[in-house]
């Protein structure tokens, strides 16, 4: 058992980077919802996590669309995640899910940020919810702001979300997807968590 909570965290983990803030900024009163929207991205890929928060919430409290709304939301959640704010992150990714003409792609990106944020918080049921969404809608999902977030990291978060609710023959399933030339895989938990483990090694 302790073994699988290990490997519970081990994805999500190793996603939570060390935020690289060292000042915080201001940006002018000139700056539009949009302007703003694009200044928490540039933060976010610099791992400037507290100014990134800072930028998307101005996004948000300017924001003229629905869109900008939805996507500041995503943004700040992703930047919370990652500061390791996970019940923020949680709030702002819940919200931004139910944001009325978020466009698709964002949509996902609110839902693999919701499940590696649910998967840290041991949400396991709600985790392989959101994970299974975005990658039934976008099975070749990639996060554009964050390399490391590929499919086969989303897909593997997913395996191990259904393993640890006990749902062996669904994790069993993913991995015949992420392991197409051993399919098909045992779903007896001892095999499966040593698979799990072998694919987690080859991040």
């Amino acid at each position: 058992m302790k073994l699988i909570v290990v490997l519970s965290v081990a994805i999500a983990m190793t996603l939570l980077a060390c935020s690289k803030d060292s000042t915080s900024t201001g940006p002018g009163p000139a700056l539009r919802d949009n302007d703003y929207l694009a200044l928490g991205w540039q933060h976010f890929e610099a791992q400037r996590y507290d100014s990134a928060v800072t930028n998307f919430t101005s996004a948000y409290n300017l924001a003229l669309t629905q869109a900008v709304r939805g996507e500041a939301l995503n943004g700040r959640g992703w930047s919370s995640m990652y500061k390791r704010d996970l019940s923020r992150a949680k709030g702002d990714f819940s919200i931004a899910a139910g944001v009325t003409g978020i466009p698709t792609n964002v949509l996902n990106d609110v839902r693999v940020g919701n499940a590696f944020t649910l998967y840290s918080m041991n949400v396991f049921v709600d985790a392989a919810s959101n994970a299974h969404a975005a990658l039934t809608d976008n099975p070749s999902y990639t996060f554009s702001h964050d390399a490391k977030v590929t499919v086969k990291r989303v897909r593997l978060l997913l395996l191990q979300s259904y393993f640890a609710n006990g749902q062996f023959a669904q994790a069993a399933a993913q991995l015949d997807l992420l392991d197409p030339a051993r399919a098909p895989h045992s779903s007896e938990p001892p095999i499966l968590l040593e698979r799990i483990a072998a694919a987690l090694n080859s991040l």
